[in-house]
């Protein structure tokens, strides 16, 4: 009596499982990318500090930049400094209302102390936590 082998000979979808999961690969690291970029669209050249701060939830990001009437972005949309408090609070409305409770002040070194602490007087009279972004000393 003859054995017949009754498993098929190519089992197809054995064969596709790594190339689905090299693809799956492929397709995650796009969406993933935009969240190594920095949340502003600029880059400052930002104040040395020895101070540290936790990582926070979901903090509004304000990058003051020097130039001709220090350009302002706020997360990453361009704000003239008399629309600041509209813009901050439509931030919060859409993305979260009372779960922001930060904002972060990144501003560059040639800016002007007094647009500094106009810029965070103004986000302290919307009850947010105001933080001055600095780098680590000893880091470029």
């Amino acid at each position: 009596m003859k054995l017949e082998l009754t498993l098929p000979s190519r089992p197809g979808f054995l064969h596709t499982l790594p190339g689905l999961d090299l693809i799956a690969l492929i397709l995650v690291f796009p969406l993933l990318g935009p969240s190594f970029v920095r949340q502003t669209g600029i880059d400052v050249q930002v104040h040395k500090s020895p101070w540290r701060y936790e990582q926070m939830e979901n903090p509004v990001v304000i990058t003051l930049a020097a130039g001709d009437g220090t350009p302002m972005w706020v997360n990453k949309k361009l704000v003239p400094m008399d629309q600041l408090e509209e813009e901050i609070l439509r931030i919060r409305a859409e993305d979260g209302g009372d779960l922001i409770t930060t904002a972060i002040l990144r501003s560059d070194v040639a800016v002007p102390s007094g647009v500094e602490k106009e810029v965070m007087n103004r986000i302290l009279k919307l009850n947010l936590n105001c933080g001055l972004l600095g780098r680590p000393v000893g880091k470029p």
